[in-house]
């Protein structure tokens, strides 16, 4: 929404190579959405979106925060700030979807019924497994385990070293080796996004 707004929005002051990249990637989009709208397979039918069309509005929203970035004194105040604030909802949303693996809402939904806000059960369901309430909160449910390799991927942190421990199969070592190597990475993402943000203000 986000890049086709403003794509819209600053077309006359692009330059001809993002023009190119935007009406190109919008004709792909288009293209899928229309090859794929009356097809139907219902393998993986627990994903969040249409997973057909997934790849092209990646490639259309990569644009989105360096536009943003780059034309910020044309946008104004009212649209830089909107914009940040969809990006960062889009952000957590993303984020929210890695927690759980995704059938969790699925099992919980055949005992609390339809129509259900799933994204916002997911953030339930993060807060609940985080405070230890998720039994308090009525959020453990029947259908959860009548799968016993479904129930333990979903009664635990969908990452792999929290997914090791739950299945307790590898060895300790093994476990805490995954679990530091997998800090260390986000702790590598956290110095790499500081000191672009940081060149970013050096250059501004």
């Amino acid at each position: 929404m986000l890049a086709i707004f403003l794509l819209a929005w600053l077309w006359k002051r692009l330059t001809p190579e993002v023009r190119a990249y935007g009406a190109a990637s919008l004709l792909l989009l288009l293209g899928y959405i229309c090859f794929y709208a009356r097809y139907t397979f219902w393998s993986g039918d627990f994903a969040w979106g249409d997973r057909y069309v997934s790849t092209t509005v990646e490639l259309v929203t990569l644009i989105a925060v360096p536009l943003l970035m780059r034309y910020r004194e044309v946008l104004g105040k009212a649209i830089w700030r909107a914009g940040w604030a969809l990006t960062a909802v889009s952000l957590a949303i993303q984020l929210a979807s890695l927690a759980f693996w995704l059938p969790l809402e699925i099992y919980q939904m055949e005992t609390l019924g339809h129509p259900t806000f799933v994204i916002a059960l997911r953030f339930k369901n993060i807060v609940a497994f985080a405070t230890g309430k998720m039994d308090a909160w009525g959020l453990i449910t029947g259908a959860m385990t009548q799968d016993t390799w479904d129930h333990v991927h979903i009664t635990t942190w969908n990452f792999l070293p929290f997914l090791l421990r739950r299945v307790g199969v590898a060895p300790d070592w093994v476990v805490n080796a995954t679990l530091l190597i997998w800090v260390a990475g986000i702790a590598a993402l956290g110095a790499a996004l500081r000191m672009l943000h940081n060149s970013l203000r050096a250059v501004a």
